[in-house]
């Protein structure tokens, strides 16, 4: 029989990436139940989201900085941080989960 799973906090991080609408956009790099998340997945992920949602926080601490006299953030400070975070917390998170129950599922089939 094959364990629910290892660690409590797995449940929750797998059970949310398996609904697809959890995946929204990204939902083409979701990978197979059995399948491991990978660096790429992760990165790519981390990018689609951390670069737009980064560049528009950077739109609106200028339009901040303007209204308020003071200098702009640089452009690319906001995209570059979101990216890294994205990253991180996915990598620490939904990935390790993720890659814990393929392994598991790879060693029962």
């Amino acid at each position: 029989m094959l364990p629910d799973q290892v660690f409590p906090s797995d449940r929750v991080f797998t059970e949310f990436c398996d609904r697809d609408s959890n995946w929204g956009p990204l939902l083409f790099l979701r990978p197979a139940q059995q399948e491991r998340i990978g660096v790429a997945r992760t990165v790519a992920g981390a990018v689609l989201l951390g670069l737009p949602f980064g560049l528009l926080a950077t739109i609106l601490l200028t339009l901040c900085a303007r209204v308020l006299v003071r200098p702009a953030p640089a452009l690319l400070d906001f995209p570059l941080l979101l990216t890294l975070g994205y990253w991180l917390v996915a990598q620490l998170t939904l990935a390790r989960a993720w890659n814990r129950r393929a392994a598991r599922l790879a060693r029962w089939r």
